[in-house]
């Protein structure tokens, strides 16, 4: 049987700096501070921000594999799983960093939950951008660069400072370039963003749609139709949709048995598990690890 799934935490330099920056020419990264081997699907502890120059190769992002494009960047939760697959003629920037380097302790977390971007596994982390717009990030990107040589004794709040910047200027362009944009300028919109913050932290021990209408002080239908308008799903279709990922994620980053998957998503009943994600996937569990296992065998 082939080794689970890895993750990674932060690549340790001599600094042990939480914030780290590292550009890739070609297929491999040379660098000897980011130590992953990068042959099979991994996952992080940290934020990674993909800043794509030139596309060239495919990147699976939670099992859907998309062409990378010139001029994109691609976002990263903890957790995620993934695999970039470059060609000879890549060139690009890996962005990675702590949330607790961004939100400068762990009890502000909630500003990287209001990104769309991130921790939001329904919507799309790609943003691609217009040359003149791309530009704009890299030069954040070379000011990020000189700040990380230079070692001042500000260094670290001047980077975060950058990573503000860059991240709400991805926040913004990924709104005005988002195909529903309509549906982002909706006046229920946050209450969606609000849901879908509170399913990531809670989907694990609450399946029921119930329990998220009461937490944002709405009706169960009116919770249902609002989420409805805006992703196309019902609140209780996301519950599962995120129930499902995460036990794709079980099946292909441990050796969990079925019936411990369903037990470690609240699921008292494992037959019944396994009839849901057989519904949904079109796979049973045992079978869907089988396949993706075999997908990377030499």
């Amino acid at each position: 049987m082939m080794e689970p799934i890895k993750t990674y935490e932060m690549p340790l330099t001599p600094e042990k700096q939480a914030f780290q920056l590292y550009e890739v020419q070609g297929k491999t990264i040379a660098n000897t501070h980011y130590p992953h081997e990068t042959d099979r699907p991994h996952r992080h502890r940290y934020y990674e921000v993909c800043v794509f120059v030139n596309g060239a190769g495919r990147h699976e992002i939670d099992f859907n594999s998309h062409r990378i494009q010139s001029h994109s960047i691609h976002f990263l939760s903890p957790g995620q799983v993934h695999l970039i697959s470059r060609e000879e003629d890549y060139h690009g920037y890996l962005m990675v960093f702590s949330k607790e380097f961004y939100s400068l302790d762990t009890f502000h977390e909630d500003l990287l939950f209001q990104l769309p971007f991130f921790n939001n596994p329904h919507s799309v982390p790609i943003l691609n951008l217009p040359q003149d717009r791309f530009g704009e990030m890299l030069e954040l990107i070379a000011m990020m660069k000189r700040e990380l040589l230079g070692k001042g004794v500000y260094g670290n709040d001047i980077l975060r400072s950058y990573l503000q910047v860059f991240l709400l200027k991805c926040k913004q362009y990924y709104i005005d370039f988002f195909a529903e944009k309509q549906k982002m300028l909706d006046p229920h919109y946050a209450l969606v963003q609000q849901f879908n913050t509170l399913l990531e932290q809670q989907f694990r021990n609450h399946h029921l749609v119930q329990y998220y209408a009461d937490q944002l002080s709405v009706s169960p239908a009116l919770l249902n139709r609002h989420v409805k308008r805006i992703t196309g799903s019902t609140a209780g279709d996301l519950i599962i949709e995120r129930l499902m990922l995460q036990a794709k994620r079980y099946l292909i980053y441990t050796d969990l048995a079925n019936k411990e998957i369903a037990y470690q998503l609240n699921y008292e009943d494992p037959s019944y598990f396994s009839r849901i994600f057989k519904k949904k996937t079109g796979f049973s569990p045992s079978d869907f690890r089988k396949a993706e296992n075999e997908k990377y065998q030499n």
